[in-house]
């Protein structure tokens, strides 16, 4: 299953310690998740030279398999909406819906590891909010290091054969404590690529849930970042089926 930055929960001290990367990442996987998840979003993309632009969405998730993203502001972007559903036989369908044309045009092969509305992670990255399909990947684990909050496990997560993936590898930050992913290193062609990280973690659901608020996506060879800000959010609330059709992404 996909379990994602976003969508963490915290399972508690005193968890036997893993031993291998595999059973890291299953405590990962393994963590319940919000059945929904609604709120706004700011994208701020900042270049080498520090100058920013910001945008607002709001985000809408549901079941780990359905997520729209619309654009609220500004201008040039208003309207424009992102859709990704997780399909029953497990592939992936993504939309786009640009009010400029009217049209709602689908994002195949390889569009989806272009960049997303010109920031640092992929169609495919925004569609998972930084996340992986666990069973896509085998994971070793490189190391533990130690920190004030405790351990944390360093992994390896490799693309298996015939998998799909826009990266050649990953290396994998997870707290002991929590198993909530805090950085993940991108790979492509044998250099570090991207970096993702993860903080403001805050507490949901009476501490059921455990979400990072900020998730920071830096292109470590175009020196470009995008932040990802999350406010006003709500967990497990009720969101109809029909939020995420061609229809509600032209409304």
């Amino acid at each position: 299953m996909r379990k994602g930055i976003l969508a963490t929960a915290v399972l508690g001290l005193g968890l036997t310690l893993a031993v291998s990367g595999e059973e890291v990442m299953q405590q990962v996987d393994a963590r319940p998740t919000p059945t929904t998840l609604h709120g706004t979003m700011t994208m701020e993309l900042v270049d080498k030279r520090g100058k920013s632009l910001t945008r607002q969405i709001e985000l809408w998730a549901k079941d780990d398999e359905k997520m729209l993203i619309k654009f609220q502001a500004p201008a040039d972007v208003k309207g424009t909406a992102f859709l990704a559903l997780k399909r029953p036989d497990g592939s992936d369908e993504m939309k786009l819906y640009l009010p400029a044309l009217k049209k709602v045009r689908r994002i195949a092969g390889s569009q989806r590891k272009g960049a997303f509305m010109g920031s640092d992670f992929t169609y495919d990255d925004i569609s998972r909010l930084g996340s992986l399909d666990i069973e896509d990947y085998t994971h070793t684990l490189l190391r533990e290091e130690s920190s004030e909050e405790g351990t944390i496990y360093v992994v390896e997560s490799t693309p298996k054969p015939g998998v799909n993936s826009s990266y050649e590898k990953l290396i994998v930050w997870v707290p002991e404590t929590t198993y909530v992913p805090v950085k993940i290193e991108f790979y492509k062609k044998g250099r570090l690529y991207k970096v993702l990280t993860a903080d403001r973690i805050q507490p949901f659901a009476n501490g059921r849930y455990q979400i990072p608020t900020r998730l920071v996506m830096e292109n470590v060879q175009a020196k470009h970042k995008t932040v990802l800000t999350l406010s006003d959010l709500e967990v497990d609330a009720e969101i109809p089926d029909t939020v995420f059709t061609e229809r509600f992404m032209k409304r």
